[in-house]
């Protein structure tokens, strides 16, 4: 993995470029520490000036040779290149019977001389998780990729002057040719998702290149076009096959993935949580290498209780017969974990950043490229809401006051927050409806349209006509619209893959490794793969109350009794009881100026709700249901204090940077 970054300017030259480009690739040197380097262009090869950046960590072909930004032959075609190609041993020797000439052994020269061969079109051709760039002085061009379910992140941004990418939002702010002015609707769907949904970001001007998408920009006039390239395609072959049939299949698909993810020239490993995704991929790769080693993140003390899994890693190793090595959480530091926004650029306020962030540093001591079990739970209903949405068809003839009356005997209940149960049931009872994308917001997502009408003042958001913003169900809605495969409920999975997988779990997963210069690759994510477990029939899925049925059952073998038959934890940090602790100080130093951490958290900490960005009032009304238990407020007062450090490092620019 690495760090691309790129500019194409009506108005700059070369004195002013070269700076600029520098600027832009200094500001995500984190991705990659082998090298950074910057190469500008002109006229007359082309019609405006160009730069590109790269930043390396290099993984096949440490050498010189694979540096970047890298040529062809002939030296019109340039590239700058952020991932991996797993088929990039298959592809080269076509290309060399074809008369292309190699000076490297890496998988970003494939990409370039097979662009030399087809065009736009390569793209078609590429198994991997890629973001790149090719500028191509024939076409006058510049061509931009983004692998097909989006693991690689890609941003630009579009003037009348200028275009501007790069691999995080800070390349483009580093140029400063595009304003940090705050996106209104971003930040409504925020407070919803607790991430930004794409292709938008929290900043206007800057979007990201959705997942399976190219781009191509005309260098003369600085005209853009994006084209979908792929998109999960129905297939009757495997609606219609058995269920035998379909565990075969299953098991040599990601054995091959496995296979092909194992190719590397550094030292590699796989995160084990000892869940049924992740234990499939490290039993598959110990398969492939005998000395594979294992790591696990573990969590100690009673509030990780429910979370903790590293008594079922432990068992798995065990069984499979991995080298393990398990890596101890300490107690978050509450500045630095704020301050873990600055490798998202947006507010995003998932905690699981935290946990990823901390086992990824801590890996980073002895491996430099690590294979999780990402995409299982979308692809083959691992989510309790899979479960809640069956459950939800059965009671669509229960009278709704029956249900109601189910919530209210619920309201009694203190939630001590030290598991996510009860807030799970009030969220089911209280979010059905008969608007299903609405109903599944509900279950899913945080913060509806009349809440943040109450967090949000004045015409920011809530359902106010007028205020120019469009509900925030409705990125559902449009997702949903795109889901291509047959089964009804293997739609509402596809809805996942399209927009919690892409903005959540695969943002949080890049961001937080490369923060660290950890590569994570995805073997679940195969894009083949995808295609399948889409397309494996849903009642295969969830059998007799067990979720992941078909998967499990295709890879028995790897799993010992404690871990096939554990209830799912996931990887999650205990929001509830932090919040009700030392996450709770933030807002107390922002209302005490003699707060003893007040210095560390900045001196206008709480400036979003000071300055009316936010609704003070509304915030306390939720502290206090979540102190008294009436209800889990965590993640919403979470997104409140992202916010409030996004707002202060990124918009008011009150609140220096910690890492830069």
């Amino acid at each position: 993995m690495c760090g691309i970054s790129g500019i194409v300017s009506k108005r700059l030259g070369p004195p002013h470029l070269e700076p600029t480009i520098a600027r832009m690739a200094r500001s995500i040197r984190h991705r990659g520490p082998d090298g950074t380097h910057v190469r500008c262009f002109g006229p007359p090869a082309i019609s405006r000036y160009a730069a590109l950046g790269h930043n390396r960590l290099a993984i096949i072909d440490v050498s010189e040779a694979g540096r970047e930004p890298m040529t062809n032959e002939d030296g019109t075609l340039w590239l700058v290149f952020n991932g991996e190609i797993y088929n990039f041993e298959e592809l080269r020797p076509r290309l060399e019977q074809r008369g292309h000439r190699f000076q490297s052994r890496t998988d970003a020269e494939v990409i370039l001389h097979l662009y030399e061969e087809e065009g736009p079109a390569c793209v078609g051709k590429l198994d991997g998780i890629f973001a790149f760039a090719i500028l191509d002085f024939k076409r006058d061009a510049l061509f931009l990729a983004r692998d097909p379910l989006g693991v690689k992140p890609l941003f630009y941004a579009a003037t009348s002057d200028h275009f501007l990418f790069g691999s995080e939002i800070k390349a483009i702010l580093a140029s400063s040719l595009v304003p940090a002015r705050m996106n209104r609707q971003a930040i409504s769907d925020f407070f919803t998702f607790l991430y930004v949904p794409g292709p938008q970001t929290a900043f206007e001007g800057i979007q990201q290149l959705p997942p399976a998408h190219s781009l191509f920009l005309r260098l003369a006039d600085l005209s853009l076009s994006t084209k979908r390239y792929w998109e999960v395609p129905p297939r009757e072959d495997i609606t219609r096959s058995s269920y035998e049939d379909l565990k075969a299949q299953i098991r040599e698909r990601l054995a091959a993935s496995v296979k092909r993810q194992l190719v590397s020239d550094v030292p590699l490993g796989v995160f084990l949580s000892g869940g049924i995704d992740s234990t499939i991929v490290a039993g598959l790769a110990k398969r492939e290498k005998r000395d594979i080693r294992t790591y696990t993140l573990t969590l100690r003390g009673e509030e990780y209780q429910f979370y903790d899994e590293s008594q079922k890693a432990r068992a798995v190793s065990r069984h499979l017969g991995t080298e393990h090595v398990e890596l101890p959480l300490e107690r978050p530091d509450l500045a630095a974990l704020l301050n873990l926004v600055e490798f998202s650029d947006q507010p995003f306020a998932n905690p699981t950043t935290f946990l990823m962030h901390a086992l990824s540093r801590k890996a980073r001591d002895h491996i430099t490229v690590a294979l999780c079990g990402a995409g299982g739970d979308e692809l083959f209903a691992g989510y309790p809401r899979s479960a809640a949405v069956r459950l939800a068809q059965r009671l669509r003839w229960v009278p709704r006051p029956f249900l109601r009356l189910g919530g209210q005997l619920l309201k009694p209940l203190r939630d001590a927050h030290r598991n996510p149960r009860l807030r799970r049931a009030r969220k089911f009872l209280a979010g059905l409806d008969s608007d299903f994308l609405l109903q599944y917001a509900n279950w899913t997502y945080f913060l509806n349209e009349s809440e943040k009408h109450g967090l949000l003042p004045g015409s920011f958001a809530g359902p106010v006509a007028g205020n120019g913003l469009r509900p925030s169900v409705e990125v559902l809605r449009a997702a949903f619209d795109e889901c291509s495969v047959a089964d009804a409920d293997n739609r509402v999975l596809q809805l996942d893959v399209k927009t919690f997988l892409a903005d959540n779990v695969l943002e949080y997963t890049d961001r937080m490794s490369m923060a660290t210069a950890l590569e994570v690759r995805v073997p679940l994510l195969d894009a083949g793969f995808v295609e399948l477990g889409l397309n494996t029939p849903f009642a295969y899925k969830i059998r007799g109350g067990h979720t992941k049925a078909i998967l499990v059952d295709a890879f028995a073998d790897f799993f010992p009794p404690e871990a096939r038959n554990a209830p799912k934890r996931g990887f999650n940090a205990p929001l509830g009881q932090w919040m009700g602790g030392f996450l709770d100080d933030y807002f107390q130093a922002a209302s005490e100026p003699a707060h003893p951490l007040r210095r560390r958290l900045g001196e206008d900490a709480g400036a979003a709700w000071r300055e009316g960005v936010l609704d003070v009032s509304f915030i306390e009304r939720m502290r206090a249901e979540h102190q008294h238990g009436k209800r889990d407020r965590a993640h919403e007062l979470f997104a409140c204090m992202i916010f409030d450090v996004w707002w202060r490092k990124y918009i008011c620019k009150t609140l220096p940077s910690a890492h830069w």
